[in-house]
């Protein structure tokens, strides 16, 4: 009985060794659910989505870039097809063959893969690679036989990419392993080979531009994009290693590896050149005739609508990233998932033109468009698809036929640019530096005074659109022409006589003159002092306003007259205070925001050597001179201020704008009457600075245009010396004066000064302006207009006969 019990307690050898195996054989199956489990349900997802996605093509679908229209619907600039060809940066550099081979070879021997070493799996890769590198070959190949080039400039192309990527990728790294030492030397690491190495791990990492494709080739014909198109669709079966067979020996791949075709979207602008038809009839004397002749205008509002450039910046990707973050609205339309991952649809990406400049460059978000995205299953032929959608219009103010025939009239060739002998008095010493015949560059705007609509905005030199493509930085070195400069919103000026209605205002306002107070030309503001602080018609007739006119001056008079005496009381009257308060009323010290490129808000600041204003100071800006400029739009806005009567509306550019409310600057309005007064006596009276010229002692008006009233002011301003480059080899070191070339010394305002410099001088002299206000007989004022044109002198010869050619264009376009 008691042996019984021992054998069931303990079981045979046999037995211990079955219940053994048998608990091995269910601990392993255990293991292997597990396994199973863990797959299906915890991998299954990503397992089945990489098996789905070798099924699934994706594919970006291209937009179209807003259009720039101006007032009347005119296309200034547009997207027209064109494609370009991007490669695979891995495909560049020959990786995606070497990848493609190994991963290949891992599939074809991976029950062995484990037992391999690394020379022989190496020797597996190097039988397999030359199949994907003659499919590369093939596909490139096929590429230059598509696009109609030639495989030297292919290969070029793609040399330079590679060398450019591989430049930055050692910047980045360079960067970022001192960064990481430096970081190590604050911690008080010690610098072991072990914490350099984990360093280099860390910093040698790929960088974006390894990752995406670059573009090899531009502008395909619609043809070839498409015929390339049908190729992208294409699969081949490639057998790496022949003598392998089975299921798993062919790879399928796409016929053109790492290759893709995009609309890039190249931009025209078909008003860029215009031919413009002026009628010499109502030129002066000298160059009137009986005729008419065609000019060409090229490059026109080229400076407003700017230029579009290549390449992609570090500054683009943050200012996008910026503006969608600013604009949550638009987030929704922009970004959706793709592969599980958030992604722009207006994202830049390689091969991406971006606005440079203009309004392409102030409306790059707007203008740009989001793309759409496509997804083809490869099995089944079924696409789903999310539209692409275009980019929003501009429309500007501008008419671009007036802004060509502005910009035609201010062409040297017309004959009113140009430096003519007959713009000076017979007696006056010319400019050695504006000889005879030299062109001469400057700005006009038309602002239509009811709306702060601009109507045409020029500065001359334009360039040509096809210079402006081939080179962005041309004229950078010319400190004199300096073509891409927009002297109409981006050059500050001293203003001169032109701020004369304005300074009266003010001076009513502060309650620093009444106006019925009448103040006597003495020829010089100080009695002691007859050689500063001197009145123009004393400088140079030794005679006075109040001689001339038989009594002291009253405000409309001074203005006609443009009496300096006048106007350097009322500014020693305001004070710097008061001085400076006048010119912020009437914009001086803001810019306008027109989003178009830079723009100058005007100058208020301290003498030369940047002390602060002084009395001297607030009398020279009492006639436009010392420590003040501003800016073409900027005097043409204050001339519509004053036509409101004191209401200010900033100028725009954009018609689709929200139109800002008035500012009313609670200006008398007796005295804006009196300053309006002023500037109609001074265009409609004998005696008024902007009434006519003399040509060879003989009179003739300066406007000839019928039906129309037009009042304004003349401006010769003492204008800052062109220095001539330091170092020819590096023209940044041109320069110009100060503000005002001497901030002690008085300047007629309306008669050029004769006191120029030495022939090492670029620019020097005078500054010639003229504004008006237009609008149709016995009405009220309908547009202002500003032009000034550099060192040009007497503001009535030489920017006088040009303002009244502007009128006459805006009679012929339909605005008169």
């Amino acid at each position: 009985m008691f042996l019984k019990q021992i054998e069931q307690l303990f079981p045979s050898m046999f037995q211990r060794r079955l219940l053994l195996l048998a608990a091995l054989i269910a601990l392993s199956m255990l293991i292997l659910s597990a396994k199973i489990a863990h797959l299906t349900l915890v991998q299954g997802t990503a397992h089945r989505a990489q098996a789905e996605a070798k099924l699934v093509r994706h594919q970006w679908a291209p937009t179209v870039r807003g259009r720039i229209l101006d007032r009347k619907g005119r296309v200034l600039a547009r997207d027209r097809a064109s494609y370009d060809v991007a490669i695979a940066y891995r495909v560049i550099t020959g990786q995606w063959a070497t990848d493609r081979a190994r991963a290949f070879v891992h599939s074809l021997y991976r029950e062995q893969w484990r037992e391999l070493t690394e020379p022989q799996r190496t020797a597996l890769v190097n039988r397999a690679l030359p199949a994907y590198q003659r499919l590369v070959e093939d596909a490139l190949g096929k590429l230059v036989g598509i696009a109609d080039t030639t495989r030297e400039a292919l290969n070029g192309s793609m040399l330079r990419i590679r060398e450019g990527v591989e430049r930055m990728h050692t910047r980045t790294v360079d960067s970022n392993r001192d960064a990481e030492l430096k970081a190590a030397g604050n911690r008080g690491d010690l610098v072991t080979p072990a914490l350099l190495g984990s360093i280099e791990r860390r910093v040698d990492q790929p960088i974006r531009e390894m990752k995406i494709p670059h573009r090899v080739l531009s502008r395909l014909s619609d043809q070839a994009a498409l015929n390339l198109q049908f190729l992208l669709d294409e699969q081949v079966e490639l057998t790496p290693i022949p003598e392998e067979i089975g299921p798993r020996s062919i790879d399928r791949v796409d016929r053109l590896p790492g290759i893709t075709v995009f609309d890039a979207g190249d931009r025209e602008y078909p008003y860029d050149a215009q031919s413009v038809e002026i009628d010499y009839s109502t030129f002066p004397g000298p160059l009137r005739a009986r005729r008419s002749q065609t000019y060409r205008a090229e490059g026109v509002a080229s400076h407003i609508l700017g230029e579009m450039r290549d390449n992609v910046h570090k500054e683009d990707y943050d200012a996008r990233a910026a503006y969608l973050d600013a604009h949550v609205e638009l987030q929704r339309e922009a970004y959706f998932n793709a592969d599980g991952m958030k992604v722009d649809r207006g994202e830049y990406r390689d091969g991406d033109r971006v606005g440079h400049s203009g309004v392409e460059s102030g409306y790059e978000n707007t203008l740009r468009g989001l793309r759409g995205w496509r997804t083809k299953q490869l099995d089944t032929d079924a696409t789903t698809s999310l539209d692409a959608l275009p980019g929003h219009d501009i429309r500007l103010t501008l008419d671009i036929q007036l802004q060509a025939r502005v910009q035609a009239l201010m062409d040297p060739n017309a004959g009113l640019a140009v430096v003519q002998p007959w713009q000076r008095r017979a007696v006056e010493e010319a400019n050695p530096t504006m000889p005879d015949g030299t062109p001469i560059t400057g700005a006009a705007v038309v602002l239509d005074i009811d709306t702060g609509e601009i109507l045409a905005m020029v500065s001359t030199p334009e360039l040509p659109r096809s210079v402006l493509h081939s080179n962005t930085n041309a004229g950078d070195d010319d400190p004199v022409m300096v073509p891409l400069v927009n002297r109409a919103i981006n050059r500050g000026y001293p203003p001169g006589s032109i701020v004369k209605p304005l300074i009266l205002c003010g001076a009513v306002q502060h309650n620093n003159y009444t106006l019925d107070q009448r103040i006597a030309c003495t020829g010089h503001l100080f009695p002691n002092s007859n050689s500063s602080f001197r009145c123009w018609i004393y400088k140079h007739f030794q005679t006075t306003h109040t001689d001339q006119l038989g009594h002291d001056l009253e405000p409309t008079e001074a203005i006609m007259v443009s009496c300096n005496i006048f106007f350097f009381t009322l500014g020693k009257r305001l004070g710097v205070n008061g001085i400076t308060d006048t010119y912020r009323e009437f914009g001086v010290g803001s810019p306008f925001h027109l989003n178009i490129g830079p723009e100058e808000p005007g100058f208020l600041g301290a003498g030369r050597n940047g002390e602060k204003l002084k009395s001297a100071d607030a009398i020279q800006m009492g006639i436009g001179q010392g420590p003040v400029t501003w800016t073409p739009l900027h005097a043409a806005q204050a001339y519509a201020t004053l036509a409101r009567y004191g209401y200010v509306i900033p100028p725009r550019i954009d018609l689709d704008a929200p139109k800002p409310e008035p500012v009313d600057l609670h200006l008398d309005s007796r005295a804006v009457a009196a300053a309006i007064e002023g500037l109609r006596r001074s265009t409609n009276e004998d005696l008024g600075t902007g009434n006519h010229l003399t040509i060879n002692d003989k009179p003739e008006p300066i406007f000839d245009v019928t039906g129309l009233d037009v009042i304004g002011k003349t401006g010769t301003a003492a204008a800052p010396r062109i220095l001539a480059p330091k170092d020819k080899s590096n023209p940044a070191t041109s320069s110009t004066d100060d503000h005002n070339p001497d901030p002690n010394a008085e300047h007629d305002g309306d008669s050029p000064s004769t006191n120029y410099p030495a022939p090492n001088i670029l620019r020097a002299g005078d500054h010639s302006w003229f504004v008006v206000l237009v609008g149709p007989h016995g009405d009220r004022p309908r547009y202002a207009i500003s032009v000034v044109m550099d060192y040009a002198g007497s503001g009535g010869k030489v920017s006088g006969p040009i303002i009244n050619q502007i009128i006459h264009a805006l009679q012929h376009e339909g605005y008169l």
